[in-house]
C-alpha cells in the first residue's frame, strides 16, 4: 500500500481526464480494486483535510485531481492552451449552445471541414450523434461538462431565452 498511494496521485496528476478503478488498479500492477479504491479515497480525504490548492473529485468518469474552484480564477492565466484547435473549438461551442443539432446544419454553418471536426470531437467523447433520417443530431456528453467544469448546462442560456 505504500507504493500504491503515490502511484495513484501521480497517475491522477499527469493524466488531465479521470481515471476509474479498473485503469487505477491496472496502473499499480493489483487486482484488488477494493484497495484501491480505498487508497483513492484516503488521499481524496488527505487533500481536503490540508490546505492544498487541488481536490481529488469523483465524476461519472472516474476520478481526477483538479484545482479548487476558489482558486481557479487567480491561476487560469497560467494554464496552457487548450489542445483542441480554434476552429474544432467554435464548432464544439455551436454544438454546445444549440444542442441538440443536426449535423446538417452544423455543416451548413461551418463548411464542409465541420466533418472532420465532428470526427475529432466524438473520437474525444465531447459530443455524441444519434441517426436522424440522413443526418445525425448532436449533443454533448457528461465528458464536455467534465473537461470545461460545466456542472450544470443551463449556464448555455440563449439569447432568446434570457
Amino acid at each position: 500500500m505504500n507504493e500504491i498511494k503515490p502511484l495513484i496521485e501521480a497517475a491522477l496528476f499527469v493524466s488531465g481526464r479521470p481515471l476509474n478503478i479498473e485503469e487505477l488498479a491496472k496502473i499499480c500492477g493489483s487486482g484488488n480494486l477494493g484497495l484501491i479504491h480505498s487508497c483513492v479515497e484516503e488521499l481524496s480525504k488527505g487533500y481536503e483535510n490540508r490546505n492544498s490548492g487541488v481536490v481529488i473529485q469523483k465524476t461519472e468518469e472516474g476520478y481526477i485531481m483538479r484545482v479548487k474552484r476558489d482558486l481557479e480564477g487567480k491561476i487560469m492565466h497560467l494554464i496552457p492552451e487548450t489542445e483542441i484547435p480554434s476552429p474544432i473549438l467554435k464548432t464544439l461551442a455551436l454544438i454546445a449552445y444549440e444542442q441538440p443539432i443536426k449535423q446538417s446544419e452544423i455543416v451548413k454553418e461551418r463548411g464542409n471541414r465541420a466533418y472532420r471536426y465532428i470526427r475529432f470531437l466524438r473520437e474525444r467523447g465531447l459530443i455524441e450523434g444519434k441517426k436522424c433520417g440522413r443526418t445525425r443530431v448532436l449533443t454533448v456528453t457528461p465528458k464536455f461538462r467534465d473537461y470545461f467544469r460545466i456542472e450544470d448546462l443551463k449556464e448555455f442560456v440563449k439569447k432568446g431565452d434570457i
